[in-house]
């Protein structure tokens, strides 16, 4: 019986050598999970206490960025303007130069046609002047003709 005692003994040892051997590798895989999960929490507890800075961070960055490229759209913008009003105000100064000119020369054909008319205006006058003296002088001469054919009636009806 003391053998018997002895083998119960021994398979009962040998279990529980085994359960322990489960129980610490259990453990010990346990423990290696645990310590997983604290060092996963102790990272997501440091980005998470690092994240308001990164997020302000790249916000700034963010913001920056939109500043740059709104700040260039701006300016090409306003080189454009400045170039179309440029355009237009080259575009109006020769028109105004043109029209200067034409309104010289305008001017200048004004005065020429004003002194045109008033030589043609002296000549109007200075052929009316000779048409009312040769008429003066038709009528003279009519006249005188009429006296003298008048007396030469006169003379030769004396003379009968």
């Amino acid at each position: 019986m003391k053998d018997k005692l002895a083998d119960e003994k021994a398979a009962l040892e040998k279990d529980i050598a085994v359960k322990r051997e489960a129980f610490q590798q259990e453990f010990a895989e346990r423990e290696k999970n645990v310590a997983e999960q604290e060092k996963e929490l102790a990272e997501l507890r440091a980005r998470a206490a690092k994240f308001p800075k990164e997020m302000e961070a790249a916000v700034a960055q963010a913001v920056k960025e939109a500043s740059d490229r709104l700040k260039i759209e701006a300016k090409n913008r306003e080189d454009l303007l400045r170039k179309e009003f440029e355009g237009e105000r080259n575009v109006l100064t020769a028109r105004n130069e043109t029209l200067d000119k034409v309104n010289k020369e305008v001017f200048s054909a004004n005065a020429k046609l004003a002194q045109q008319l008033e030589a043609a205006y002296q000549k109007v006058q200075d052929i009316a002047e000779k048409t009312v003296e040769g008429s003066s002088q038709s009528k003279t001469l009519a006249d005188l003709q009429k006296l003298l054919v008048e007396q030469s009636r006169r003379g030769g009806a004396e003379k009968d």
